[in-house]
């Protein structure tokens, strides 16, 4: 097999140096549950696997909660759900980030490390890469960050919930993307913090967080016109998933609905992609539940979060729909805690429902296999939580549908599709 720096000499006249206004390249997405990830932990059962994506849920709930001010929003325990593989520098390296939709800064830690938490691959050398270049306070983005009146440069400071942090200059670097589509793009001068002091549990996989929310520094913010300002993506429950950018980021021979993407009151909508979700339903009876805040639709939680008044109408709900079912009961194992809504059952597996999101303009519909998940094989469990003051729409109830982010008119579309199949498509 040929070194990277041998596929990039090999392939160096397909690669895009730099967006066109016509654009399109993807980015390949693994969830952490793929023998491919590099987070995957094949000794977990189908119960562990249950309980470490609610643990990663609550957590990014008790995070977007308390603190709401932080540059980026991160579980308090840094557990990714989906990785992206990329291309740093000239020469290109490559690192695994953690893809997530509710974060502003793309980052990886670099050398000289002042302090670096352990990671699988090697550091990121900038004295290596001839397409490195700090950036300096007249640099369009150079607001976003702190830089010096006398011109040494601006750099980027990040706390996070737990005690992780990560801090170091801020630079523009070429981004490689390995895309499915007949050649890759290879993006110059894209801005990122290059980490030279970086502390907390990290897991060793990854190399730093790959920015994707609605911040002027993050990657679909970057790229803007040059991608359309427009990215997609489709979650796949069983094979790798894309992210799709510029012309490959539209709702193809489906007829999709659209939503807007809002501001609330609070300050998380304005980097955070927030839905104006009016009610819920249950195989078609309307619950009258109210979201004032509405709900962030986010890539770093696996399921989703409701608040209490609409958790506690979707639990009765359920309770009342299941007692009709005479083998069915409510389920609380040692490992269970009561505020989780499972249930067992004795026999024959029983009908379940369906759940609508009502957005303004659009409803979204999870169907049983999007709404509940089996930890075992005749226990089942509600795939959402109860939260104290947020909602978000997880990636499991995200699962086999498109989506479309079109950040400059300000909608979300959506529509339903094969997921597994998304591969196929624009090759």
């Amino acid at each position: 097999m040929p070194s990277i720096n041998t596929f990039f000499l090999i392939f160096a006249p397909l690669f895009l140096r730099g967006p066109t206004p016509s654009s399109a390249f993807t980015l390949k997405l693994v969830h952490r549950d793929s023998p491919d990830s590099p987070l995957y932990q094949p000794n977990l059962t189908t119960a562990d696997r249950f309980l470490k994506h609610a643990e990663i849920s609550l957590a990014r709930a008790s995070h977007l909660e308390s603190h709401v001010h932080a540059s980026i929003r991160l579980p308090a325990r840094l557990d990714p759900i989906f990785t992206a593989d990329l291309y740093v520098g000239t020469p290109a390296v490559k690192r695994s980030l953690v893809f997530d939709t509710g974060s502003g800064v793309t980052w990886m830690q670099c050398s000289p490390c002042t302090r670096c938490f352990r990671q699988n691959d090697a550091v990121f050398e900038p004295k290596k890469s001839s397409s490195y270049k700090p950036i300096g306070k007249k640099h369009p983005l150079a607001k976003s960050f702190g830089c010096s009146f006398f011109g040494s440069g601006c750099s980027y400071s990040i706390s996070y919930y737990s005690g992780q942090f990560s801090k170091g200059p801020v630079a523009t670097e070429t981004f490689t993307f390995e895309s499915t589509l007949k050649r890759p793009a290879s993006v110059t001068n894209l801005v990122f913090g290059c980490g030279s002091s970086n502390g907390g549990p990290f897991p060793p996989q990854v190399s730093g967080i790959l920015g994707m929310d609605k911040k002027p520094t993050s990657l679909p913010r970057q790229l803007g016109s040059s991608i359309k300002n427009r990215f997609s993506y489709c979650l796949s429950p069983t094979t790798a998933s894309y992210v799709r950018f510029g012309d490959e980021a539209v709702i193809k021979g489906r007829k999709g609905q659209r939503t807007p993407i809002v501001e609330t009151m609070n300050k998380r909508s304005a980097t955070n992609y927030a839905l104006p979700l009016m009610d819920l339903s249950i195989n078609g009876r309307r619950l009258g539940v109210r979201f004032p805040e509405g709900i962030y639709i986010d890539s770093g939680s696996s399921m989703s979060l409701l608040e209490t008044s609409a958790f506690v109408a979707v639990k009765n709900f359920l309770v009342s729909y299941f007692e009709r079912f005479k083998d069915v009961e409510r389920y609380t194992g040692s490992n269970i805690p009561d505020t989780y809504v499972c249930f067992r059952y004795a026999a024959a597996r029983p009908s379940l429902p369906t759940m609508v999101f009502h957005f303004n303009g659009a409803d979204l519909a999870a169907p049983p296999q999007n709404l509940f998940f089996f930890r075992e094989e005749n226990v089942f469990c509600l795939a959402a939580f109860e939260s104290k003051s947020i909602s978000i729409l997880g990636a499991f109830q995200q699962r086999n549908l498109r989506f479309v982010y079109d950040l400059q008119q300000k909608m979300l579309s959506f529509a339903p599709e094969d997921c597994s199949k998304d591969f196929q498509l624009g090759v």
